[in-house]
């Protein structure tokens, strides 16, 4: 479980003195039995990669508010917090990997145009999890149904 391994981590955080890494790992603790209370149940390990990737964007939008009021140091330290949560992530399929996966999916079920995108979409999902981003994945299904 990736919680479990947080836990570990933010031990070994703290017996290094590690501090700006026990602090991303806290906050992502934080965030699991935040999630965990508001569900009333234990995460499942797709939920926990959800929580992951809802941070790293969200990370991802800070940096680019920090360059753009010019704040390096601040957007340093968000890069620095996406390197550690992503040590936590699956990983992800190349776009190579990704065509394929697409072309099989709409061969398998017989997609003829853009009205079926839906279709192609849901099945990739469902199949690939959270080792495809959605935006790359549906501009290679948009391609490919063009």
């Amino acid at each position: 479980m990736i919680l479990e391994q947080i836990v570990k981590d933010i031990t070994v955080a703290l017996k290094n003195k590690e501090k700006k890494r026990l602090t991303v790992l806290r906050s992502l603790k934080s965030a699991f039995k935040y999630r965990e209370i508001e569900l009333r149940k234990e995460l499942s390990e797709d939920e926990c990669i959800s929580i992951l990737s809802r941070q790293v964007k969200s990370r991802e939008q800070s940096i680019e508010l920090y360059l753009k009021g010019d704040r390096q140091d601040l957007a340093d330290l968000e890069k620095f917090e996406i390197e550690v949560i992503r040590t936590y992530l699956p990983i992800p399929l190349t776009e190579t990997e990704l065509k394929a996966a697409v072309e099989e999916a709409i061969t398998r079920l017989n997609i003829s145009g853009m009205k079926d995108m839906g279709f192609v979409m849901k099945d990739l999902k469902a199949s690939l999890g959270s080792r495809a981003d959605g935006k790359i994945l549906s501009s290679i299904v948009r391609q490919k149904l063009a």
